[in-house]
């Protein structure tokens, strides 16, 4: 995997990943917001599946 995006937002960061798809044969990309707590202790993880436009930025 391959973090290809980060930014600092709401004292935490948001990042984009990278990863190749074994199923498909091609690349895809998540997007994953961590809260700043994340960083000493495990958080709560809400997963969001992308509808129309079937990618990260949503």
């Amino acid at each position: 995997m391959e973090r290809i995006e980060h930014h600092v937002c709401f004292g935490g960061s948001q990042e984009v990943w990278r990863h190749h798809s074994a199923v498909t044969g091609t690349p895809m990309t998540f997007s994953v917001f961590l809260p700043p707590q994340a960083k000493t202790e495990k958080c709560p993880v809400l997963y969001w599946l992308s509808g129309l436009t079937c990618n990260e930025q949503n």
